[in-house]
């Protein structure tokens, strides 16, 4: 493995992974080689990061962590730290995480981070409850808790930097409004 990561200025599609989450029957190699690694490798956070290309968006985290030929970094703290909560979230909730951003190896930051999203299907449902009756709110926090539950009520309340009173009252404003959208067919006729 190679000591640092590379230097350079723009953004990277970066995959940072939990050396212990992965499965052992579902990627024997990849196991064995971090394995293997751990020994070679002091991570201090228990995290390895791979810059790759954005050809990699379409494969799992596991999948870039088993490549060969991309050189696996230790995930240094204040890299970490540098993340943005709701990235440290995923992170912590999934064991790994996909995302473009640049990184300044001197100061160990990641700047400008954005997850890298596999498919449009989330903001194409917030387009479309936007479209309806809800709020951008509202959606963002229905589809963000209810539909896809990627975090509790106290998690995304705590990235979004709100009350979590507030993304109860929004995700109970969005269901209301489904509710009452469904109880009226097609023709607008009340059932």
């Amino acid at each position: 493995m190679a000591a640092q990561p590379p230097s350079g200025a723009g953004q990277a599609f970066v995959t940072i992974f939990k050396t212990g989450s992965v499965d052992r029957d579902e990627y024997p190699e990849l196991a064995e080689h971090l394995l293997e690694g751990r020994t070679q490798l002091a991570s201090e956070t228990g995290y390895l990061m791979k810059f790759g290309d954005v050809s990699h968006r379409g494969l799992t985290p596991f999948d870039v962590a088993s490549l060969h030929d991309v050189p696996a970094y230790p995930l240094p703290q204040a890299a970490l730290e540098s993340l943005p909560a709701h990235v440290r979230a995923d992170l912590e909730q999934n064991g790994a995480v996909q995302m473009v951003a640049s990184y300044d190896r001197d100061q160990h930051r990641f700047e400008d981070v954005a997850l890298a999203w596999e498919d449009q299907e989330f903001l194409e449902r917030i387009a479309e409850l936007v479209a309806g009756d809800c709020s951008l709110h509202e959606a963002v926090d229905w589809t963000v808790v209810e539909e896809a539950e990627r975090y509790t009520v106290v998690q995304w309340a705590d990235i979004r930097g709100v009350t979590e009173d507030a993304v109860r009252s929004n995700v109970n404003s969005a269901r209301e409004k489904l509710l009452a959208e469904e109880d009226h067919d097609p023709t607008g006729n009340i059932e």
